[in-house]
């Protein structure tokens, strides 16, 4: 089993600097078995280096340093700990390009499921503490066959001197978490098969397959599969490089199977990821060529419903896309405003478009009803605007009668995109109509992703100290 988690240590409290740092960071986890040694857990860090406090050394270089603890418990008792300073790279300034850190600790762990809890703290800013806990299962033997984790791999390095970093023969530096940006072109994966030959018998033909698949609907990236062929052992590793270059922005599985010469799958193991590629510009020479007879934006004729429907789309579309419907929606081109609608879900299902198109369609009309105003449509609001870009939240803190406060509903995603644990605070501050108003969030990248007061007290007046803030509102945000 595998675990993703970011940290986001909200340095700004209520009462809190509106110049702090907001100290960030990533941890994953993957176990693994050697039939030596037994089973392993491997616990992955990153700090981005710009959100931590460098200090002056001795030595006259700027260094960060963060004090981590790492705690795995079974049944409530703990069977491993370790605490120790991670310290970045030592700088000449601050001014100039800042590397981030990578941490890997390695504890072997008996067959069953534990507890993992992580505490990070910047030594250079103690109040930054933050604490996760995650479960791991490990559930190898000698004879059953079964993937190890998939671990995604920054980079590697035919293996000089063995170390930490070591697996067959390489260097593994861990890609921490599951975000791949724009600037990230290729994914490298590892991942080991134990107990083939128990199955199918030594030095016998298989083969590696892996691909990357749709997260939404399991179907497959045609040019992201590739095969090799092996010879069965007992342990089989697969170290591999897809190019992602050309993905769309989604959500998506990167898959490994075990293939017999039957084409049979004999053990599967994937890993979740999120890929944004905002500079995936839309070519209107290729969109004028599409042929759109017989499909479901054919069938779509009135101007004013092809305008809806392409600005519907804004939550889900890169950033080049959204500037093309922004163009588009200003002329009354019905002919290439249906090209645009067809094309756009043909990319994010090339088998099935109109069932991608009726499946978010619904969704917005739902939105429509529940959250379109007077002189807003549902999408436009900050609300429906969240609610199709994530989801459905995981959970919901709604207060409507707290004293001294203006009314607030908290939405809480167990993970999205690039994180985990993010939140979405939405107010009516001025008790005017139904529409609620996103006033913070600690999304990656999001407009109010900054310190409580200045939003507070920009957005929301007049109801209570802290512009409207009750007294249970920290309590509740924390849940």
């Amino acid at each position: 089993m595998k675990a993703i988690a970011t940290f986001w240590f909200l340095l700004i409290l209520i009462a809190g600097p509106l110049d702090a740092k907001n100290l960030e960071t990533t941890f994953s986890t993957a176990t693994f078995y050697n039939r030596d040694q037994g089973s392993f857990l491997e616990t992955y860090l990153k700090v981005w280096a710009t959100t931590a406090e460098y200090r002056l050394t001795a030595k006259g270089f700027y260094q960060a340093s963060l004090r981590v603890t790492i705690t795995i418990k079974s049944d409530s008792a703990t069977v491993a700990f370790k605490e120790y300073d991670l310290l970045s790279m030592e700088l000449k300034d601050t001014l100039s390009a800042m590397p981030d850190f990578t941490d890997l600790q390695r504890f072997p762990l008996e067959k069953g499921i534990y507890k993992v809890e992580m505490s990070v703290t910047d030594n250079n800013a103690r109040e930054s503490k933050k604490e996760q806990s995650f479960d791991v299962a490990l559930e190898y033997t000698d004879k059953l066959l079964k993937f190890s984790d998939l671990q995604l791999v920054d980079y590697f390095n035919p293996t000089k001197e063995e170390n930490l970093l070591s697996k067959s023969g390489y260097d593994l530096v861990p890609y921490v978490g599951d975000y791949y940006p724009q600037s990230v072109s290729v994914m490298n994966g590892y991942i080991e098969l134990y107990n083939l030959d128990k199955m199918i018998g030594e030095n016998q033909d298989f083969l590696f397959r892996y691909f990357v698949e749709s997260a939404k609907d399991t179907l497959l990236i045609d040019n992201l599969i590739k095969v090799g062929r092996h010879k069965s052992a007992s342990v089989n590793p697969l170290l591999f490089t897809i190019s992602i270059s050309g993905l769309p922005h989604g959500y998506y599985h990167l898959v490994v199977e075990a293939v017999d010469r039957n084409n049979q799958v004999l053990a599967k193991q994937k890993v979740r990821f999120f890929r944004t590629n905002p500079g995936l510009q839309v070519d209107e020479a290729v969109i004028k060529t599409i042929d759109i007879t017989s499909t479901f934006a054919e069938q779509i004729q009135s101007v004013d419903s092809l305008k809806f429907y392409l600005l519907s789309m804004i939550p889900v579309a890169t950033s080049g896309e959204n500037l093309y419907i922004g163009r588009l929606v200003q002329t009354d081109n019905v002919l290439q405003m249906q090209k645009t609608l067809y094309s756009f879900w043909k990319k994010r299902n090339d088998e099935y478009p109109g069932a991608e198109w009726n499946h978010y369609k619904k969704q917005v009309m739902a939105i429509e009803e529940r959250y379109k105003t007077k002189i807003k449509h549902g999408f436009e609001t900050d609300m429906g605007y969240t609610w199709l870009r994530y989801g459905t939240p995981d959970q919901v803190e709604d207060s409507k009668h707290e004293p001294l406060a203006a009314p607030y509903i908290i939405w809480k995603y167990f993970h999205i995109e690039n994180q985990s644990d993010v939140r979405f605070v939405f107010t009516n501050p001025h008790l005017v109509g139904t529409e609620y108003f996103l006033i913070y969030s600690n999304a990656r990248d999001n407009p109010y992703n900054r310190g409580w007061d200045r939003d507070v007290y920009e957005r929301t007046s007049g109801f209570g100290s802290k512009g409207g803030w009750g007294s249970r509102i920290q309590s509740n945000f924390d849940r």
